[in-house]
């Protein structure tokens, strides 16, 4: 056997390439050349209406491991989701440090090829604002030469850069990048996007650092972002995001306007509870979690969001670590689950969209549905007209009457959906942006004075009440918009159906999606509260059919209280009583005698998109994510323990105790011999009383030679034999390893020829 020891600092352990892999390299290398003198490859996972992306968040706040993580995704979900490795931002400015994540370039790294490893599509989230973890560069860099395109090259599930938040944070002291320098480098990626096929990302949100940094502002301030997006927006993504708690309809405006426009190919939310602000009525009302069920199925159903990013706050809406268990053979291991409205909301709204229930719009059809677009040509002035969008004058149409406009907007539910969201852009970047029924410019107040009247023209009322209820086709889209604790009701007149009307109340916080069919209604529900478990009522009345409906019912939700439904049908009129906390499917066979009814619509069909290329390169395992017993300590946050340059979030300190062992579970493509290479640190003596075995065989007794301190990791390599499928690597100390000096381990790769 061959055993080596490289030492690594800061983790730029290069390890062996088989013959095979140097060939794949190269020919991903020679592709890329090819691509670039073509104009631009195609997009590695294309993203449209019927192959919409969610972003799943694999975070650093949640100290996570991405295989358990990725393992709690179900399957039918699984083939939509594009994994977000989050590094997030938490920066020491006293002590000019990351706090969360400390190494972002190595943890990226490293989670990367374990999603690589699953054949899954995964981006990197570097940024927060304007810091980041990764440095911005100017036209002066070839980009090739930076660690963006060795992300792309190394790794063919690899699907681009998500910069989350960009309205704060710029012209940090120590990170020192403005704005407009970001753009440069955010127009960089684009064009680096354009040549691998892959996709950058940029949420956004409330004015608070000044309506300077709103998607307006990207492109109306800074015309070479805007060559850059008119060039190449089938590689840019902009996602309204929910963080500050107001300005939630200026932020949808400008996103939506930035889409609409022909700037940005695909439009995504990112949900954020942080984003919540109680009524004023209710200071004290914590974040009610189905209160993000309306707006996710209102944005996605109507203004042709593919892209769904999050929810946040990760650690509290998606995944959490579980107490540890302890196995049959006595290891501890650490464990993942999701919250219950992970499933009960989240999982269960993107399933709705898979069963063709939401049906996406195409931007063509958002164009044809929205049918109106400002246009911000405002010179003079504050930043908020120079840059924003009108809500003084939108705050008519759909603002809930209680809130206000700007800084002092801070709900965001809609008062009805009589009225589409109205985007606002800059200019009309293609000849599909140009067939907006009606282009408003906001510099001409005689044209903001018509464009009033023929709103309110154009879009006629079509139900009553102070329910939300927008229409696409067959489909409403339905919820309470009220924040205090109040019902709320309405009377929808049948346009597919051929009886006479439904009534819909709805408990707080409810979300309803109902697809009309000539003799029929499915109703989908969800109100889904883990805090408060109790059964909510809402009422379903249905008017004018000739015959009592029937009616069936389906709970959906996981653990899900079992729902109560009952029924009446009196004197023609049909009411069904729904009692529930989580997702309903409900549905009624009714009909009447309406005439002239609707016959065409459309359902969604969506179409799994293909799987990344067979991942060929080193297979990554982090230390603080194996099982262990008897070790010193499982150090799953290595952040100031006075131990420097670990990958991931920590390491293994394995100590001195006979009996100690730790074991990570790796998988193999075929049988064959592969190389380990063990990343550990131990000052100034040798240990070689720890055993490693393969699938519960001996294989080798390394000899783990000194290092000058812990933070000075070396990597000792050996040859081992792994089967095709799962395999189980341990360390196990020797009965007499006695005084022995503590080995800290940090990962293992394992590298050599997987192609099949």
């Amino acid at each position: 056997m061959d055993n080596t020891t490289k030492k690594s600092k800061g983790g730029d352990y290069v390890s062996r390439v088989s013959v095979l892999s140097l060939i794949t390299v190269l020919f991903l290398l020679f592709g890329s050349i090819v691509c670039a003198a073509e104009g631009g490859a195609n997009l590695r996972r294309p993203i449209s209406p019927e192959q919409p992306m969610w972003l799943v968040h694999i975070d650093t706040w949640n100290w996570a491991d991405p295989q358990k993580i990725i393992d709690l995704i179900p399957e039918d979900i699984l083939p939509y989701v594009v994994f977000n490795i989050s590094l997030s931002i938490n920066w020491d400015d006293e002590q000019k440090e990351f706090l969360t994540v400390q190494y972002g370039y190595e943890t990226a790294k490293s989670w990367l090829r374990t999603c690589a490893e699953n054949q899954v599509w995964a981006m990197i989230q570097p940024a927060s604002g304007g810091l980041t973890h990764f440095p911005d560069y100017d036209e002066t860099v070839d980009y090739e030469e930076t660690i963006y395109a060795e992300f792309y090259r190394d790794y063919p599930n690899f699907l681009g850069f998500n910069y989350c938040e960009q309205f704060w944070g710029f012209d940090h002291p120590d990170f020192k990048v403005s704005f407009a320098e970001r753009l440069v480098h955010l127009g960089n990626l684009v064009k680096l996007g354009n040549k691998y096929g892959g996709y950058v990302v940029v949420s956004v949100t409330g004015g608070h650092w000044g309506a300077a940094l709103n998607p307006v502002a990207m492109i109306k301030a800074h015309p070479n972002f805007e060559e850059v997006l008119r060039n190449h927006p089938e590689n840019f993504i902009i996602c309204e995001k929910f963080t500050s708690n107001y300005g939630f309809h200026d932020i949808e405006s400008v996103s939506l306007g930035m889409f609409l426009s022909g700037y940005a190919g695909n439009y995504g939310i990112r949900f954020d509870q942080s984003g919540w602000n109680p009524h004023p009525s209710r200071p004290d009302d914590p974040f009610p979690v189905p209160s993000g069920i309306g707006p996710v199925i209102e944005h996605v159903a109507l203004t042709g969001q593919t892209v769904v990013d999050g929810p946040e706050l990760i650690w509290q809406q998606c995944f959490r670590e579980l107490p540890r268990v302890r196995t049959a053979d006595g290891y501890i291991a650490r464990q993942w689950g999701v919250f219950p409205q992970f499933e009960n909301i989240y999982i269960d709204i993107f399933r709705k969209i898979i069963d063709g229930t939401i049906r996406i719009l195409s931007r063509e059809e958002v164009i044809d549905r929205t049918k109106v677009i400002f246009i911000n040509d405002v010179k003079f002035g504050q930043q908020w007209d120079i840059y924003g969008s009108p809500q003084f004058f939108t705050k008519m149409f759909y603002f809930m009457d209680d809130d206000g406009t700007g800084l002092d907007q801070n709900n965001w539910f809609k008062k009805t959906g009589r009225f589409p969201a109205f985007p606002t852009a800059y200019k009309l970047a293609d000849s599909i942006a140009e067939q907006f029924e009606l282009k408003v410019n906001m510099s001409n107040f005689l044209e903001m004075a018509n464009a009033r009247q023929e709103i309110m023209r154009i879009f006629p009322k079509e139900y009553s009440g102070d329910i939300y209820a927008g229409r696409e086709e067959n489909c409403w889209i339905t919820y309470n918009p009220y924040k205090t604790g109040q019902t709320a009701s309405g009377v929808i007149p049948f346009k597919y159906n051929t009886a006479e009307s439904i009534e819909l109340t709805y408990s707080p916080y409810t979300g309803g999606i109902i697809r009309e069919y000539s003799d029929r209604l499915n109703i989908y529900l969800n109100n889904y509260d883990p805090f408060a478990p109790e059964l909510k009522t809402s009422e379903i009345v249905i008017r004018g059919s000739t015959f009592e409906p029937t009616w069936s019912y389906e709970d959906r939700g996981t653990n899900q209280e079992p729902s109560v439904i009952t029924a009446d049908w009196s004197e023609g009129v049909f009411t069904l009583t729904v009692q529930h906390n989580g997702p309903i499917d409900i549905t009624i066979d009714c009909a009447g005698e309406g005439e002239d009814r609707l016959e065409s619509f459309r359902l969604g069909k969506l179409v799994p998109p293909a799987r990344p290329p067979f991942y060929e390169g080193p297979r990554q395992y982090e230390a603080e994510h194996f099982d262990y017993k008897f070790i010193e300590e499982n150090v799953t946050n290595g952040i100031r323990r006075g131990v420097l340059n670990y990958t991931g979030q920590g390491y293994l300190r394995f100590g001195s105790n006979p009996g100690a062992a730790v074991r990570a579970h790796v998988r193999a493509p075929k049988d064959g011999t592969y190389t380990l290479g063990i990343r550990y640190s131990v000052p100034n003596v040798v240990v070689d009383t720890i055993d490693v075995y393969v699938n519960g065989i001996k294989v080798a007794t390394p000899r783990f030679v000194g290092t000058a301190d812990y933070s000075d990791w070396a990597v000792h390599e050996l040859e081992i034999p792994l089967t095709e499928g799962a395999n189980t690597i341990e360390f196990i100390a020797h009965e007499d390893i006695g005084a022995a000096s503590s080995i800290y381990f940090d990962h293992i790769i394992i590298d050599g020829d997987f192609s099949l």
